[in-house]
């Protein structure tokens, strides 16, 4: 079946469920237990990162603290790998690798916040899998998220053996018969994470993925145990990567599902962006958009969906220019006093 809608799923529509926004991940991190205790390692490395980087004291308390974005906290470090730069303190050398243990710190740190506030979430989600199927339009309805945890993906999932998740990439699992299989076309939801996934595991050796279904707290296994790849047993790790100004799509994974998903926007009837604010700081995203708005072969709708309690006026009009001042069609773009929990029950 032909595709018509697309729904785009930002961190507001994670937010809605319970997970921390951007600007609370670190403190909400901080302020658990969980931090200390499940492998003081790697909070020790972490107190001593912000302490040193941000001037962020963590013995003082998290309670207050302005704690830089994950994002460009991670986006730092992965320039410094890429360009094979370090800092003082902070080695990039294969003896020294001080800044990639600092950057499998932080997935461990998000990995542990979602999973512990993501462990009873509200199922917003779920409702809205559950409301197109009942519309007979899941099939003809694809998802591209930005989000790390897998909220979209389990939804999908609890739908199996009548439709199958597609997340545009082979897993090992494939071969091997195990948790997951291809998936049918005739009965397949497309699933684009243009960041990566949380249940995702790459193995750098043998250029292969893993998908861990249902698991996003194995990312934060891994800093206490690697997990082995299928294919060639050497180590395997998340694909996690931040939205920056300088950083293109350098995994041969992501490359290949942002390719897919610009193929398959051009078609659409309808674009629905749920929870997100179109940042700057997302240009790879916005090059996707202007390619697929300049290359279409035919005119979407655009629909904005990103109301929640005590939003500010001049949110809403900040959020609404940086839509209207990007698309061509300004006339197509809808921002809609919607929360995301409202357009999962009664859609548009």
């Amino acid at each position: 079946m032909a595709i018509e809608d697309v729904i785009f799923l930002g961190a507001g529509a994670s937010a809605s469920e319970g997970a921390p926004v951007q600007k609370d991940l670190f403190s909400e991190f901080f302020r658990s237990e969980d931090a200390h205790t499940r492998n003081p390692e790697s909070a020790g490395r972490l107190n001593r990162f912000f302490r040193e980087f941000f001037g962020i004291d963590i013995a003082s308390g998290a309670h207050g603290l302005i704690f830089p974005s994950f994002e460009e906290t991670l986006g730092v470090l992965e320039i410094a790998i890429d360009r094979g730069e370090g800092f003082r303190g902070y080695s990039t050398t294969t003896s020294a690798p001080d800044v990639q243990k600092v950057r499998e710190d932080l997935i461990f740190l998000i990995a542990l916040v979602l999973n512990r506030t993501l462990m009873e979430p509200r199922g917003y989600h779920g409702t809205l899998v559950k409301r197109l199927k009942g519309e007979g339009r899941l099939t003809s309805t694809a998802f591209i998220s930005l989000n790390y945890d897998i909220l979209i993906d389990n939804a999908l999932t609890e739908l199996h053996p009548d439709f199958d998740l597609d997340y545009g990439v082979e897993f090992t699992n494939y071969t091997r018969g195990l948790n997951w299989r291809l998936p049918r076309q005739e009965r397949s939801v497309f699933l684009y994470k243009l960041h990566g996934s949380l249940n995702w595991l790459y193995c750098p050796t043998c250029v292969s993925l893993t998908i861990t279904p249902w698991e996003q707290r194995r990312a934060a296994q891994l800093v206490e145990e690697p997990v082995a790849c299928l294919e060639c047993g050497m180590p395997t790790a998340p694909i996690i990567t931040p939205p920056t100004y300088l950083k293109g799509v350098q995994n041969f994974f992501l490359h290949q599902i942002m390719r897919k998903a610009e193929a398959m926007l051009r078609q659409v009837r309808r674009i629905i962006f749920c929870g997100y604010s179109f940042p700057d700081a997302d240009l790879l995203v916005r090059y996707l958009w202007k390619r697929v708005e300049l290359n279409l072969g035919s005119r979407p709708e655009i629909y904005v969906i990103n109301e929640y309690p005590g939003k500010k006026d001049e949110l809403r009009k900040i959020e609404k220019d940086r839509y209207l001042r990007f698309f061509r069609d300004k006339d197509r773009v809808r921002y809609l006093g919607m929360t995301f929990h409202d357009f999962c029950e009664h859609g548009l």
